[in-house]
């Protein structure tokens, strides 16, 4: 059982306090494993979410501090099992666009600071959340994941896009020089419980469920005929969980078959809100490539369920929102 392989072992979660690292501590935890969750700041109050356990320790820590990272993991009598990497700088379109050199550096050098960590400790196993961002040429069949810097490399002067990019050629010489196991899985839009739902945010779920909630018009760039896919957060967890138990793949695309466009999306956000279905679109801005979609066979591979429709995670990620997001009333 998935339980019995990571019951009683030690995992460090980078990024525990966001909304991706939360859910894999707590997937981790209910597995039996102990987690260690580091973290550098707690701005959206997501810790007070988590578990009360004293299998659960969480360390404020700047992954930048080579040094206090090492400091965290010497710690542990028995060492580290293994390393989930959640923690990036991000921010918008516009942050990434401006200030390359800052996310590229900054991500660059923390991807950098784990796997040396991982090296020096022992560390069997390390999980590097990717993207399919790093899938910047386009194909006209489903993106497989040998469609990566092996086969098609661009440069951009996007930092989260080169970040992601150079961070998996580490993670692939780093297990070529030295033998390690990491984990690549290669993301699509994740949605959930503790998204960043701040104001400044451009994930698209987050936005269209902040418009819809104030009863304000969903905006969609370009003619709304663009379709992509999305992945309940929990689904991720399971599934990249269940990556490394089997350890046959060390790159798997993570997402569904379920592609939607954006008009279709705002009207399953709407009716998850319980909210009038209002959306406007802006031809005058780029929707974006007309598709994006994964070929999903390794991922089906290794994961022995079913992800969950988009209807049914949006009307979880709604639950949630109503309780800690929308003001009473």
């Amino acid at each position: 059982m998935a339980a019995d392989h990571w019951s009683g072992r030690t995992v460090l979660v980078t990024g525990v306090a966001g909304f991706i690292g939360s859910h894999f501590a707590e997937g981790l935890l209910a597995r039996g494993a102990r987690v260690i969750g580091l973290y550098r700041r707690d701005n959206r109050k997501v810790l007070a979410q988590l578990p009360a356990t004293d299998r659960l320790r969480t360390v404020r820590l700047d992954l930048l501090d080579e040094a206090a990272l090492n400091e965290v993991v010497a710690a542990e009598p028995d060492g580290v099992d293994a390393v989930v990497h959640c923690a990036a700088l991000t921010g918008n379109a516009a942050f990434r666009r401006e200030r390359p050199a800052t996310v590229l550096d900054a991500n660059m050098r923390t991807v950098s600071n784990v796997l040396g960590c991982a090296r020096r400790h022992g560390t069997a196993d390390v999980v590097l959340l990717g993207s399919g961002e790093v899938y910047l040429s386009a194909t006209d069949r489903p993106t497989r994941e040998e469609d990566d810097f092996r086969t098609f490399m661009k440069y951009a002067p996007d930092g989260y896009y080169l970040s992601k990019s150079y961070a998996e050629i580490l993670a692939e010489t780093y297990g070529e020089e030295y033998g390690m196991r990491v984990f690549r899985p290669r993301l699509t839009s994740i949605y959930g419980p503790r998204d960043n739902f701040e104001a400044d945010t451009d994930r698209v779920v987050p936005r269209m469920f902040a418009r819809a909630a104030a009863g304000e018009e969903i905006e969609i760039w370009g003619d709304g005929a663009q379709t992509r896919t999305y992945l309940y957060v929990t689904d991720l967890v399971d599934a990249t969980l269940r990556m490394v138990e089997k350890d046959v793949h060390r790159i798997v695309n993570m997402g569904t078959p379920e592609a939607v466009s954006p008009i279709a999306l705002a009207r399953l956000v709407c009716g998850a809100l319980g909210r009038p279905e209002r959306y406007v679109l802006d031809r005058e801005k780029s929707g974006g490539r007309p598709n994006r979609t994964f070929d999903l066979a390794k991922m089906r591979e290794i994961a022995d369920f079913r992800p969950r429709d988009l209807r049914e995670g949006l009307r979880l990620t709604a639950a949630w929102y109503r309780e800690h997001r929308m003001p009473p009333g």
